[in-house]
Formats: C-alpha cells, structure tokens, sequence
C-alpha cells in the first residue's frame, strides 16, 4: 500500500474540524470511522511534491494544474476498479495534447536526474500513460482503471472510448497522473475530478466507483 502525503483525516471535508492544538477532549476528537459513517467527501489534490517543479497548482481547491511536465494525484489507486476525469482547458491554443493515465511515485530527486538526462521528459514516468491529442477547450477525458481485467486502463474523450488509447498493465503502487508538454502559448491546464456531483460524463458502467483513499476502502 502506498503512503499519502497528509495523514488520512485530512483526506475530508472540511479541513475546519479537523484542525485540533494541544489537548482535546475524546468526545471531540472526529475520527476516520465516523466520517465514512457520515458519507464526508473526501478531497484530493496534486501533490507539488511528487509533481514536476515546472508543474504549477492553480486553484484553492489543489486539483487544477497548468504548466508543463508530470504531475501526480496525491492519492494511490488502490480499488479493484475506479474512474476519475480531467477537464481540458486548451489555454487560448486551438487544441492540446496530453498524456494521462498513472505514474509510480515520483520525488525531487527524480526530477533533477531527468533534468540532466538527455531523453524527453515525456518518456520518463509516463510509461503506464496515452498520449491523448486534438482535444479542444472543455474536453473531458475519463479514465477507467480494472485491476483484474486487461487492459487494465481505457481512456474515454468526451464519454466515447479512444480505441487505441489503453494500457495493458501496470505495476507497483501509482496515482492518476497527467503530462503538459510545452505546447502553443503554454497555457494548457486540467482539473482533476473524482466526485460523482463533480463528473461531466461519468464512468461507462456502475461497477467503476469514483477514486477514494487507501484507508476508506477497510
């Protein structure tokens, strides 16, 4: 299982009440069970940390991204089988290009080596990632991940399947990811949607849930 970058509480809404200095009081205290009892949201995020330093959050909320480079969800993909999209924004360029799909965890250290390596950004990280292509501003790409089935990863553009865009296997622990090239003016940016009240297409089959966090799934 793959570690998160902030402790499992703060994976929910809202951040106010979970925010405690000092002592508290046990009839106070607000754990992971009765949030889940709750049906409390959860919040994911890019993580900066695992992303690119030419990768650049562009929202409050921490799921927008513009920039160019990789950039990693700060949850791991742990269900059997989920869903997530990201909504294109082509930045005043006519279309886009970007790469999606999951990505191992990545740190500073990866980035300064790939910094002074001559093969393309975009060919390391990438490899449980497609190359999705001519997408116009507003486009949503989906992307279904089935661990037990091949291929494990499809991608869908505006709810319709990309035939030839799928990856047949991934390994280890990884987190839904994206690629910006350098493109154009420079201004291609996704947002990252996870929620079913966030979806604009939503997954092909009830069987595929929204992406939740490690602990949730006990």
């Amino acid at each position: 299982m793959g570690q998160c970058c902030c402790s499992p509480c703060k994976r929910f809404l809202p951040s106010s009440m979970i925010e405690f200095s000092g002592s508290v009081a046990a009839d106070a205290i607000i754990n992971e069970e009765s949030l889940l009892e709750n049906n409390v949201p959860q919040v994911h995020s890019i993580n900066p940390e695992m992303s690119s330093p030419s990768i650049r959050v562009t929202n409050d909320l921490g799921n927008e991204v513009a920039g160019y480079g990789l950039a990693l969800v700060d949850v791991s993909v742990e269900q059997e089988s989920c869903y997530w999209e990201w909504r294109v924004s082509t930045g005043g360029n006519p279309t886009a290009t970007v790469m999606v799909g999951v990505s191992n965890k990545r740190n500073s250290k990866f980035y300064e080596i790939l910094a002074s390596s001559s093969v393309p950004p975009e060919l390391h990280g990438t490899k449980f990632m497609c190359t999705a292509s001519g997408l116009k501003d507003g486009d949503v790409i989906g992307i279904v991940v089935q661990q037990s089935e091949l291929p494990m990863i499809q991608i869908f553009v505006n709810g319709e399947i990309e035939d030839g865009l799928q990856v047949t296997r991934f390994r280890g622990t990884v987190y839904p990811s994206i690629f910006l090239p350098q493109q154009g003016s420079g201004n291609v940016s996704a947002s990252f949607l996870y929620r079913d009240e966030q979806f604009i297409h939503g997954p092909p089959s009830p069987q595929f849930h929204p992406l939740i966090a490690e602990r949730s799934l006990m």
